[in-house]
């Protein structure tokens, strides 16, 4: 599905559809639905009858061999552990549609790794089993790890026969440089706030303060936010917010206890956004994240000051790229709760 926001890069992009190029790198902050618009892509360039504006008609046997998720001439990389949702996210945030391939699918893995991407060799040789386009969606593609990313840069420079490669990044940062400058560039907008409050809104069934303040706790990204919708997701987030704002009056070890059984990126991703949103109000502004708690953010601002929070967010940073393979959870606990306890000594 295209979500309302994405709708006018969803019409330009079907307008170019017989000039795209053989390989496109759609980027965009996570929670906005890139998955979904790199999905119905993948289906418009294989539906056998598209429509007068270029999408996917829905009726052809490809687009119900796609539905069903064993199109012969469509290939998905995605790593072997993918989240359950990719742009709340871990991945790109948005939902995953179809299982990876490769033998690297048989084990948990948080990247896509190099026998996955050599697995793609004989589908990309061979023609396409209806005689026309084949497409390899990567999502999320700053999951390739540096071999995958070096074993994929002569397919991805040139394909053969008609196939087509969509890439989907929420960090196009952190992908190589040479795998960038073989795409194509499509970056997708963050929807206006009034545009996303009123979708939530509707979608999610509740009235628009409550959609507020859960898109201001999800940095403005609807899919983010529309997790909040689910009471364990809420419950969760309420927990972390509560014991961050009861540092450093909170013990540590009460601390750590509090937060001991919640998934590490959760409570990484919030914690970071907690920090953020005490920079902000030590600068003077106010907080983006966490507006129901300007007061606690601002006793707290007065604690500290931008050298220690800059300090404390590099450290952030590096436990956060650490978070899907730490050595021992409490301890990564313990220790990030001690840097922003003494991030807060003054």
């Amino acid at each position: 599905m295209i979500y309302p926001w994405l709708e006018p890069a969803w019409a330009k992009l079907l307008a170019q559809r017989t000039q795209l190029h053989h390989a496109l790198l759609i980027h965009g902050p996570a929670g906005i639905g890139k998955s979904a618009f790199a999905t119905e892509l993948a289906r418009a360039l294989l539906c056998e009858s598209p429509l007068r504006d270029g999408g996917a008609c829905g009726r052809c046997s490809a687009c119900g061999w796609f539905e069903q998720g064993n199109h012969p001439d469509f290939r998905l990389l995605a790593p072997a552990a993918a989240d359950e949702a990719r742009e709340g996210e871990g991945g790109s945030g948005d939902e995953p549609t179809r299982k990876p391939v490769g033998k690297g699918a048989a084990k948990p893995s948080r990247d896509i790794r190099i026998d996955q991407v050599r697995a793609l060799e004989r589908f990309t040789e061979v023609g396409g089993h209806r005689g026309g386009t084949k497409v390899v969606l990567i999502d999320p593609a700053d999951a390739l790890n540096a071999a995958a990313a070096n074993a994929l840069l002569k397919t991805l420079e040139e394909p053969s026969g008609a196939t087509r490669f969509v890439l989907v990044s929420g960090r196009p940062d952190v992908l190589p440089a040479t795998v960038r400058s073989r795409c194509r560039s499509l970056g997708l907008p963050m929807p206006a706030a009034e545009a996303a409050v009123a979708w939530l809104a509707a979608d999610a069934g509740v009235d628009p303060a409550q959609a507020r303040a859960w898109l201001a706790a999800a940095g403005g990204a609807p899919l983010r936010a529309r997790r909040f919708a689910d009471p364990a997701q809420a419950a969760i987030h309420r927990l972390i917010v509560e014991t961050l704002a009861g540092i450093p009056e909170t013990g540590i070890v009460q601390a750590a206890d509090a937060l001991a059984d919640v998934e590490p990126g959760m409570w990484t991703a919030t914690l970071q956004t907690w920090v953020i949103d005490l920079q902000r109000v030590c600068a003077g502004a106010e907080p983006r994240y966490f507006p129901e708690r300007a007061d606690r953010l601002r006793v707290l601002a007065r604690r500290t000051g931008p050298v220690a929070l800059d300090r404390l967010a590099a450290r952030l940073d590096r436990a956060a790229r650490a978070v899907g393979h730490p050595l021992n959870p409490r301890l990564m606990i313990e220790d990030a709760l001690l840097d922003v306890r003494a991030a807060l000594a003054g």
